[in-house]
């Protein structure tokens, strides 16, 4: 199975920063964002609103960027790079993706945590 958060870079940056004991309240601070960022992201597809798409990928990529869930953070630049371009044909499928990739981080966490 792969894993869908590279916790031990995270904790090793953590680390670094001299803060390594802030892991666990920083992923459940993920955890408790991430539903509502994916569903801001959601409804701004469903209304075909780039910027709205744009902003609400690029907030929710910056956390999962943090924790190093890398893919989520890779697809969310994708969808906000085709809603900044005004690709808004391809977000519905990056949507899907996104969603698959989202539900697989929070399982992985609740089951770190």
């Amino acid at each position: 199975m792969h894993s869908h958060v590279d916790l031990e870079r995270f904790r090793r940056d953590l680390r670094k920063a001299g803060v390594e004991e802030m892991v666990g309240t920083l992923l459940k601070t993920f955890m408790e964002d991430c539903p509502g960022r994916f569903a801001a992201l959601e409804q701004a597809v469903q209304q075909a609103n780039a910027k709205a798409i744009e902003s609400a990928a690029h907030a929710y990529k910056s956390g999962a960027g943090t924790i190093r869930a890398t893919l989520l953070a890779d697809a969310l630049a994708a969808i906000e790079a085709a809603a900044h371009a005004g690709r808004l044909e391809s977000t519905g499928v990056s949507l899907e993706e996104i969603r698959t990739e989202h539900l697989a981080v929070l399982r992985e966490l609740e089951l770190l945590l």
